[in-house]
Order: C-alpha cells, then structure tokens, then sequence
C-alpha cells in the first residue's frame, strides 16, 4: 500500500513539474516575441530618419534604441527589460534578445549612417533576421519572422508556419498557437503570434498594391490592422 502511495505521488510530483516546465516554456516564447515586435515598431518608426539622406545623426543609435523598446515591452509585457539579472531561464531568454539586438544596432551604425544616401536596406525584416541569428547562437532559441507573402528566403514559411498562418488568417484577431512537436531530432515547443501592419509599416506594405516601394519590392496593398504574417519561436524542450 505503501509503494502504490508513493508511486502516485511520484506521479503527480512528475506531472506537475512538466506542467511547470511547459508553462515556463510559453513564457519564454510569448516573451521573446513580445521583445521582437517591440523592437521591429522602434525600427519601422525610425526609418524616415534612417532613410534621409540629409541627416548624418541621431538616426537610431544604440542609445535611443534601449530606451524606446524598453518602453514599448514595458507597455507590452509589464517587464522592465533593463532591470533583469539572469536568475532564470526565463529571465536569461530576455536578456540574450535585448542583447542580441544592442549588438545588431550597434553594428549596423555605418550602414544606418551613410552619409547622403536615402534608402539604407536596414528595415525592421533585417532587423528581426540579425536578432534571430545572434538569439540562436546565445540561447538555442529560433526567432523567426514569416509570412505567406514573404519577401526574402529567410521569411519563407516551413509546413508548420504556413498552416497556421493559414489558421490565424482566419482566426480571431490576436489569436495565438502553440503546438510541442518534434522538430529534426528535439522536441520543441512552438509558438506562433501575429504581426499586424502599423501606420510606419504602410510606406512599403501600403496602398496602391503593385507600386513600387522605396526598397524596390512591390508594395502589398495593405491597409493598418491587416495581419502581415507573425513572428514564429522555437523553444527546445529539455
């Protein structure tokens, strides 16, 4: 009797520590998504300023650029992004994309400052790229954005993503999913939430659709609001 009682409790020990496991794992996902799209508004709302060819300074530097996402994440996840000591996974994940994305501003200053050029090819999908990348090689988390109307090969959705971009299409604005499910050889949890175009995002994503935007792609003729495509997390199951 007493083994069957201590079995059980085993049980549900294990059961609630991967319910614990899996809740944390959400937050981290919903978190570092959060982060990303709080930090692709400060790059969309600076691009005419990065895109004058008449001003040398001020653009976006790193500066400006902590202190304008941290009071978008603030607004969006309650959490002062510059006030976290690593204590945790959870807190660790934050850190590693804050800092992913100083060092991205950071080095792209000779890019954003060029001297008399308009046009500099630093927009918030490059931004986003060159966070995903520096996140991954600190953390092992995938950031991704993507959409069925991709510009570059890197936003091309896989199976998955383009499912559900499929389902959040046609979803409730605001809808979110997350689905654990083996990708390669780890079991992972992914997460998907959408990325909605804002008034700074319609100069190149705007009307009249076919014309051409000031990057030279075609412009998709949306209006604000409209589902753009969304940001896409991985988070490896331990």
């Amino acid at each position: 009797m007493k083994k069957k009682t201590a079995l059980i409790i085993a049980v549900i020990l294990m059961l609630f520590t991967q319910s614990m496991a899996g809740d944390t794992l959400q937050s981290i996902a919903v978190a570092v998504a959060d982060y990303l799209i709080a930090g692709r508004s400060v790059v969309a709302i600076y691009q005419p300023r990065i895109n004058d060819p008449l001003k040398s300074d001020q653009r976006l530097t790193p500066e400006i650029y902590e202190e304008q996402v941290s009071r978008k994440f603030m607004d969006i996840s309650g959490i002062d992004i510059t006030s976290l000591i690593p204590s945790d996974d959870f807190r660790k994940a934050l850190i590693a994309i804050h800092e992913s994305a100083k060092e991205v501003i950071a080095e792209a200053q000779p890019q954003i400052n060029q001297p008399g050029k308009g046009f500099k090819g630093f927009i918030p999908a490059i931004f986003g790229k060159r966070v995903g990348d520096k996140l991954y090689k600190k953390s092992g988390i995938v950031i991704k954005q993507t959409s069925l109307k991709f510009r570059g090969e890197y936003n091309k959705p896989d199976d998955f993503e383009a499912a559900v971009l499929k389902r959040l299409e046609t979803a409730k604005k605001g809808n979110t999913y997350f689905e654990e499910k083996k990708f390669g050889d780890t079991r992972v949890l992914r997460y998907m939430v959408p990325l909605y175009i804002e008034y700074a995002c319609l100069a190149c994503h705007g009307r009249p659709a076919g014309e051409m935007d000031i990057s030279g792609r075609i412009k998709e003729g949306y209006r604000e609001g409209d589902m753009r495509g969304a940001i896409s997390v991985i988070v490896p199951i331990k």
